[in-house]
């Protein structure tokens, strides 16, 4: 009995050895099981356009994984992006104390470690990483880069307008428009100090970055007006228009200046010539009222009907209330006003420009997004409450 029992040991060895595989197998299984589970619906949810409770997926899946450098990279930016700015500085600091990482893996975490500064307002701090990191070749362009935006987020510009040209080269274009602004910015703080280069002289320097700047060009015009030059700023808004459709608001304002009598033949033409290139609903007011001083009621409302027949529009409409109400009889114009005063309260509570990167919407125009901070993205909201 003894003996096969002695026998017997060899059988229960294996047995024991193949059921504990088998036992781990099944929990590795689960886990693989668990973490293609997370990711599968942290890429659902994204595709549902479910941003947070993808994310929180994507940490599950992360936190299941091997605790690789990649791993810790990808898991801080995504409590980062989550807004748990403590957890990611936390993640990436923990990062540049590992002595293992090779000097690209420890550049790399600094520069996620002054996005997470960034992020989290902690401006001087970032500062401190990356005037280290804008010496190294390898991490000049991206280093550079934020180093702008540090100094973008102080409100330095000429700070950030020495770095961009400093880097120029390693960033490539990737700062035309934002530093054409920062020039910008620099000029409008200039007409309140008189200090420096002359206001004209930043705004030009602004148009050599970009070309295409708007707001220098309209900035210029503001300087001409100031100095009565009022054939040079109708210029500069003619380009402005024929350089982009949605500027018919601000164009408007600024040819009300530059023609400031309603009578004056050339102020028609202009509005004439600014419903051509913008389709702008409040240019097409202003031109109908500005026909209707000169030619006539009749003539007024001729061309307001062609307008509404081509751009149904709030402001037209009611436009067309106020030429329609002179005429009514008393009682009826009287009801007429009265809907029109409806449909201006309505126009007056719209939202007159949104961001078209992350939807922001505002009553005034900001050059810089406040949501997203990119810079040109507001635009007239167009349609029949806008223009």
């Amino acid at each position: 009995m003894f003996e096969l029992l002695f026998l017997l040991l060899p059988v229960a060895a294996a047995y024991g050895y193949y059921m504990g595989k088998a036992s781990s197998r099944q929990r590795r299984d689960a886990v693989s099981n668990t973490r293609a589970h997370n990711y599968i619906r942290g890429v659902e949810y994204f595709l549902n356009n479910e941003r947070e409770r993808a994310v929180d997926r994507f940490i599950a899946y992360f936190n299941e994984s091997d605790p690789s450098f990649e791993t810790h990279v990808a898991l801080g930016n995504l409590f980062r992006k989550r807004g748990e700015m403590d957890k990611a500085i936390s993640m990436h600091e923990a990062l540049l104390s590992n002595a293992r990482l090779s000097d690209p893996e420890h550049e790399v975490a600094q520069l996620e470690l002054a996005r997470d500064f960034i992020a989290a307002g902690l401006l001087d701090r970032a500062e401190q990483n990356l005037t280290h990191l804008v010496d190294i070749p390898r991490q000049r362009a991206e280093a550079a880069s934020l180093l702008v935006q540090v100094y973008e987020r102080e409100r330095d510009y000429p700070e950030a307008i020495r770095v961009a040209l400093k880097y120029q080269e390693s960033m490539g274009r990737r700062l035309t428009v934002p530093l054409s602004h920062y020039y910008c910015e620099v000029a409008a703080a200039h007409a309140l100090s008189s200090e420096g280069e002359s206001e004209g002289d930043l705004y030009r320097k602004a148009l050599s970055v970009n070309p295409s700047s708007l707001r220098a060009r309209l900035g210029l015009c503001e300087v001409a007006l100031r100095a009565g030059q009022n054939e040079e700023a109708f210029k500069l808004i003619k380009e402005v228009s024929a350089l982009n459709p949605d500027t018919g608001l601000i164009c408007l304002e600024y040819l009300l200046k530059i023609f400031p009598n309603k009578a004056d033949p050339k102020l028609r033409f202009a509005l004439d010539d600014l419903v051509r290139r913008t389709r702008s609903a409040a240019a097409m007011v202003e031109l109908v009222e500005t026909v209707e001083q000169s030619s006539g009621r009749d003539d007024a409302e001729v061309m307001l009907l062609s307008f509404v027949k081509e751009k149904p529009n709030l402001k037209l409409f009611s436009e067309l209330m106020r030429l329609r109400s002179r005429e009514e009889d008393q009682s009826a114009s009287d009801a007429i006003l009265q809907l029109k005063s409806l449909v201006d309260a309505q126009i007056a509570s719209n939202y007159r420009y949104s961001c078209h990167r992350c939807g922001f919407q505002s009553r005034l125009l900001f050059w810089q997004c406040p949501s997203c901070r990119r810079w040109d993205t507001l635009k007239p909201i167009r349609g029949l409450d806008g223009d």
